[in-house]
């Protein structure tokens, strides 16, 4: 097990993301004080740092100090890196430093929330895999040609890892867990912290209405799960009928029982949304947008996403 582990707070963290990560370990060292794990929280200023929430936490130590302690003992180190969307712009420069330094000696990295984004910045994910929260992943994909971009609650890449932190936080640390000791210290810590299971890296990221509600037929999850994965070059309701083994009419029925709505207006909305966001997140034309969204015209495009947000793609730019 890697001792001296390092977990960097950057301004705007997810409270959750730091709990997941912080407790499994706390409880590890509880359960086997032999393992002698050394992990402190590292401010990446010299100030309390305040999480998205409004939390200030006081850490152990600088990332200054850090950074020398984590190239003497590169061998036994591991870093975690909470933060959220909104990092203040100077620190970008010190993120990109740590980040390539643990890069550069092959320590595991560990990163969560928009952690993922900032480990494209630095150029570690090129030509590896990657992950960040669903609400920017396509913003993400597009940015980021050079990196597989994955639907996933943690994405590992040779020794760095991706997460869109929260709740996935918890899974990516049993894991790390796992693989640092054992499946049974895995277990135990999971007994004492009473989690009943863990999930698997590569499971999708809990997002839509299919994968929310309990009573949804597993013949519905898999026509969701097609739109989901063909958002930009849609499929035809015929070809998902075929590949699903459904009639037409019983998918019609699906969405009608459970979305209350036809399964072209769903898919439609699920593109629309892919666009909005691409549309807040990227610097994108307009046009760009509408065709990665499948939208043979501007015109076309524009005209649904109207009726569906109420305002226009160039008011949603214009938005503050």
């Amino acid at each position: 097990m890697r001792g001296n582990i390092k977990i960097v707070l950057v301004p705007g963290f997810s409270y959750l993301s730091l709990g997941s990560i912080l407790e499994p370990l706390h409880t590890l060292n509880k359960l086997y004080p032999d393992l002698l794990i050394n992990y402190e929280l590292i401010s990446i200023t010299d100030r309390p740092v305040m999480s998205e929430s409004g939390i200030k936490i006081d850490c152990q130590n600088v990332l200054h100090d850090a950074l020398k302690d984590i190239k003497k003992k590169a061998h036994n180190s591991a870093l975690f890196l909470c933060c959220g969307l909104k990092t203040p712009f100077d620190v970008q420069g010190l993120l990109k430093r740590i980040l390539r330094t643990c890069n550069n000696h092959k320590i595991p990295t560990f990163g969560v929330g928009a952690a993922g984004w900032k480990m494209a910045d630095a150029g570690i994910l090129s030509n590896g895999k990657g992950t960040v929260h669903w609400t920017t992943l396509a913003a993400f994909r597009e940015r980021n040609q050079d990196i597989l971009a994955q639907d996933a609650l943690f994405v590992s890449s040779n020794h760095i890892t991706s997460s869109p932190g929260e709740a996935a936080a918890l899974d990516m640390t049993i894991n790390f867990i796992k693989k640092e000791c054992s499946e049974e210290h895995a277990d135990r810590v999971c007994d004492h912290l009473m989690i009943t299971f863990t999930r698997k890296g590569d499971l999708e990221q809990p997002k839509s209405n299919a994968q929310r509600l309990r009573d949804v037929p597993k013949s519905l999850q898999k026509v969701i799960s097609m739109m989901e994965n063909n958002l930009e070059d849609p499929l035809t309701l015929k070809t998902i009928s075929v590949n699903a083994g459904l009639s037409l009419r019983q998918i019609e029925r699906l969405f009608a029982r459970h979305f209350k709505k036809s399964p072209k207006k769903y898919y439609i909305a699920r593109r629309l949304l892919h666009a909005r966001q691409l549309i807040e997140q990227t610097s994108l034309s307009i046009f760009e947008i509408s065709i990665v969204s499948g939208f043979a015209s501007r015109q076309i495009f524009s005209k649904y996403y109207k009726k569906e947000f109420g305002f226009t793609p160039s008011e949603t730019r214009r938005a503050p």
